[in-house]
């Protein structure tokens, strides 16, 4: 995969910044890709929202001190995301879902309901061995 549009940007840890901030990466994609079909950028806005609402929350414990770093690469058919959080991660087997497939999200707790909403939209979904970095890979035909 060629990348033709890379970007490294950072977000604040407060949750009042996310909204502005997913606006400003979908602008990004838009002037890097070109013309978007709105289901696409529906699920954009879902994930970048699920993944900052995750690394804030969870990984940064809304400390406004430090930082999510995001970096995002677009080529002409795929996007990818790479967020970090300076937290302490989190064990990545709780995210496996390997029995997603008979989940009923009705039935799950608040935890891990928004990354198995990102598992379902992303085409790839990795890991780090620590758990403060996900990288997502999401189709954008």
């Amino acid at each position: 995969m060629k990348v033709s549009k890379l970007c490294d940007l950072r977000i604040n840890s407060r949750l009042c910044n996310i909204c502005d901030f997913v606006n400003n990466i979908v602008e990004l994609i838009l002037k890097s890709h070109g013309p978007l079909r709105e289901d696409v950028i529906f699920e954009i806005k879902v994930i970048l929202n699920e993944l900052l609402q995750n690394a804030i929350k969870h990984g940064n414990k809304e400390d406004s001190s430090k930082q999510v770093k995001v970096r995002i690469g677009v080529d002409n058919s795929f996007v990818y995301f790479i967020v970090e959080d300076e937290g302490e991660g989190f064990d990545v087997k709780f995210c496996s879902h390997k029995h997603k497939e008979i989940m009923n999200i009705c039935d799950m707790e608040e935890n891990g309901r928004g990354m198995l909403i990102v598992e379902n939209l992303c085409d790839k979904v990795r890991y780090n061995t620590k758990g403060n970095k996900i990288v997502v890979l999401k189709n954008l035909e």
